[in-house]
């Protein structure tokens, strides 16, 4: 009898305590729709006057003098491992060129301490505010290392530096990334930002096009 009254007020308890969570659980997840509903309007918004198109879903995309733009959500694990299982809010434009193979500008601050210590292929920008902002890396780094040791490049990714989110170079992208969408529901910041990014853009792929030239 003693066994099935303290069992009882096991489930008792339990029912008490979820009973409790439940509205604060509901309530999280309200807002979090709520903001979601919020971020989708704004980018709605900004569609027209930033010359993008607004998808389905939340996306922004379109051109900037010539340039693939994607304005979205995405994992948080292709920018760095401390971002696993969350989603992030990412700018990226398309270089106009090929850079160095697995050429990769990661974010220092979304690193963690494996990536840190125990990545292959890195290199050293030479320039103090890149190298604390970034990991670089190429299958080839010493191709890697003259591209981002290029005045005009080194110049170009100073300028993305920015206090609210993390700048980076992938997959022939280059970009910014935040862990809010504050930052990316202000048009006028969005607007300036896409700017810096066509230049790093560009300066990139005119950078590697001299080196290739003078190889």
């Amino acid at each position: 009898m003693d066994i099935l009254d303290w069992g009882q007020r096991e489930l008792i308890v339990f029912i008490v305590v979820m009973a409790g969570l439940y509205p604060l659980v509901a309530w999280g997840n309200r807002k979090a729709l709520m903001r979601e509903e919020k971020r989708q309007a704004a980018w709605a918004l900004m569609a027209g006057p930033l010359g993008l198109t607004y998808e389905r879903g939340g996306t922004l995309t379109g051109e900037r003098e010539g340039l693939a733009v994607r304005i979205g959500t995405e994992a948080g694990e292709k920018l760095g491992g401390v971002k696993e299982n969350s989603t992030v809010y990412v700018m990226r434009v398309a270089v106009p060129g090929k850079l160095p193979r697995d050429f990769v500008a990661a974010p220092r601050k979304w690193a963690s301490l494996l990536e840190t210590v125990g990545a292959l292929n890195v290199f050293k920008a030479g320039e103090p505010v890149l190298d604390k902002a970034h990991i670089f890396q190429s299958a080839h780094v010493e191709a890697g290392r003259k591209l981002i040791q290029d005045p005009d490049v080194q110049q170009a990714l100073r300028g993305l530096v920015n206090p609210e989110g993390v700048s980076f170079v992938q997959g022939d992208h280059v970009g910014l990334a935040f862990q809010t969408s504050t930052f990316l529901e202000d048009a006028g910041k969005v607007h300036h930002t896409l700017e810096l990014l066509v230049r790093a853009a560009h300066a990139l792929a005119k950078a590697q096009e001299r080196l290739q030239l003078a190889a």
